[in-house]
């Protein structure tokens, strides 16, 4: 395996969070993550998504999203899938087989970030949500 400088933050990042996600997993607070009963995500900005994205203070840690994720980094080759579908830190974490797009930003926001879900329903989160998603036309896997 070539070790690139992108595969070296995405290694660092993970050596960071390993904590924080064991911890999330030991608290089983999974359900955190999970789209409530009858929920109807919002239609999000994501100009305001991106300003989201890059916000250390959404973490209790100091990590932003764009911390793993700046160009397209830390992104495994499924982003590339419509959601829901299978992500193997949700499969691995917290025993999800399949996930939507923002269940999947909920989980970052919990495990890596060390921070409390965004509030289902709210403007951020269908912002930030926008984003990822804007993000996910233009990842290409590596092949």
């Amino acid at each position: 395996m070539i070790i690139t400088p992108l595969t070296r933050q995405a290694l660092a990042v993970a050596a960071m969070a390993l904590p924080f996600i064991t911890a999330f997993a030991e608290t089983n607070s999974a359900t955190a993550v999970v789209r409530p009963a009858n929920y109807k995500p919002l239609k999000g900005n994501p100009v305001a998504g991106e300003a989201l994205f890059r916000d250390t203070k959404l973490s209790t840690n100091g990590m932003a999203c764009a911390t793993c994720h700046a160009n397209h980094g830390a992104f495994s080759a499924t982003f590339a899938k419509p959601y829901p579908h299978t992500v193997a830190m949700a499969r691995d974490q917290l025993g999800r087989k399949r996930i939507y797009l923002d269940e999947m930003v909920q989980a970052c926001m919990v495990m890596p970030m060390a921070a409390k879900p965004l509030p289902w329903g709210s403007k951020e989160l269908a912002d930030l949500t926008a984003y990822v998603a804007e993000l996910q036309k233009s990842f290409k896997p590596a092949s």
